[in-house]
């Protein structure tokens, strides 16, 4: 498995050599409230929202508390679970703004105390805006393709960041959760794996399996 980990990693690295966040974003606050209403939403759609509104009015949550609740409503109805994003997004703004001067925390242990923020949300934060490189991000992308490739074989997201965390060296595992995302994204895609281009081919457990 070690052997078959590491040459994994060689052949992301080579791939897929800079890896960016889809989430367009100029400050973890602004990278934390995007990361908030992507659950369940597309990237593409909550960028289209939330960066013109970063510009305008929402430069830090400050602006989200005086503005009101409401307001921030009226501004997301395009998002999918706009009411109970609405909460999580002035709720987690409000303790940045009592709790941490309006700075967005350092820590798993406190960005997960934020209304809204999960592990997979707090690594995005950790490993974006801070440069924390062993965190491990968890998405729908990840379980799918780390389940095909047959190095872990669980469903359960703490479950596979336990078992990735065994396996991947720390100083890769943000880099490698990022480009097996990127992975899922363009190649290993739910419904129609392309296993024909996928660089990973050889040392896939599913690999062609899927017509």
């Amino acid at each position: 498995m070690k052997k078959k980990v590491e040459q994994i990693i060689k052949l992301l690295a080579i791939t897929f050599p800079e890896v960016k966040c889809h989430l367009e974003f100029n400050s973890p606050f602004e990278l934390i409230v995007s990361t908030v209403l992507a659950a369940q939403c597309t990237d593409e759609r909550v960028n289209m929202t939330m960066v013109p509104l970063y510009k305008s009015i929402y430069r830090s949550p400050y602006d989200i508390i005086k503005l009101g609740e409401e307001k921030l409503r009226e501004n997301i109805r395009s998002i999918n679970f706009f009411n109970n994003k609405t909460k999580s997004v002035y709720a987690l703004s409000k303790k940045l703004v009592e709790e941490y001067n309006g700075n967005v925390p350092e820590t798993m242990e406190e960005l997960t105390q934020l209304a809204g923020v999960g592990r997979k949300s707090a690594s995005v934060i950790l490993g974006n805006c801070y440069g924390k490189k062993d965190v491990i991000i968890v998405d729908t992308h990840f379980k799918r393709v780390v389940n095909r490739l047959g190095i872990i074989d669980e469903s359960d997201a703490v479950k596979i960041e336990i078992g990735i965390d065994r396996i991947v060296p720390k100083k890769e595992q943000f880099d490698f959760s990022m480009r097996i995302g990127e992975l899922g994204r363009n190649i290993c895609k739910a419904r129609k794996p392309l296993c024909a281009e996928c660089v990973l081919n050889k040392v896939c457990d599913s690999a062609f399996k899927f017509d």
